[in-house]
């Protein structure tokens, strides 16, 4: 299909994360004497807008959204050295860098946590470019996606989005891209296969899958 840029999710697509995204919404949980949610119920609950997955969790007379992110911020920082990338991801990395392609971060994390990740891993090399938000309110991942591939004058047909969430397959769509879901991040496997996009059962089938002319 003549694909030349591959744009990459962070969160739970190369690094794996859920655990900890987990621990630091039941932090902000445990601060306020409630009981922790679990796996099921991070999967039930997880939506676009972010403020939709807390809308579950919170009553936002008694806090605010600024209040959360910052909270959120603060607990992940704590535990996320503790955490790795994806079991393989920097060696299909590797595979896809040295196969010619242009590989993309495309994240609703902020570049203040990206980078410093990518850089403590050895992998930020391998990516042309690292479009995270420019703030810790996780925003406008579809509209930096758009304009990148506008002001770049990128064919949107040589392109192939990989994440591991319903908003990685929006974003897909908007963008009018290939997608590739992923389901170890944060999105169960079921939601994912909903979407009718093409779903990968581990990272490390990625390149195979590539070759495969998708």
């Amino acid at each position: 299909m003549g694909y030349t840029h591959i744009f990459w999710d962070w969160n739970g697509t190369l690094i794996d994360d859920l655990d900890c995204s987990m621990k630091a919404v039941n932090c902000i949980l445990a601060k306020r004497g409630r009981e922790p949610i679990t796996k099921e119920q991070y999967y039930a609950y997880i939506d676009t807008p972010i403020k939709r997955f807390y809308d579950h969790l919170f009553d936002f007379t008694d806090i605010t959204m600024d209040d959360i992110m910052y909270e959120f911020n603060y607990f992940y920082r704590q535990n996320i050295h503790t955490f790795p990338l994806m079991d393989g991801a920097q060696k299909v990395l590797d595979e896809l860098d040295k196969a010619g392609y242009v590989q993309i971060i495309l994240s609703s994390s902020s570049n203040e946590m990206i980078i410093p990740f990518a850089e403590k891993t050895g992998v930020i090399g391998y990516f042309d470019h690292i479009l995270g938000s420019s703030d810790n309110l996780v925003l406008g991942k579809i509209e930096r996606a758009v304009s990148f591939i506008k002001e770049n004058r990128i064919n949107p047909e040589n392109c192939v989005l990989i994440g591991d969430t319903l908003h990685d397959f929006d974003t897909a769509q908007a963008i009018g891209c290939f997608c590739i879901l992923i389901p170890n991040g944060h999105q169960s496997r079921a939601d994912l296969l909903s979407t009718g996009a093409a779903v990968v059962d581990d990272i490390k089938l990625v390149p195979d899958f590539l070759k495969k002319g998708i």
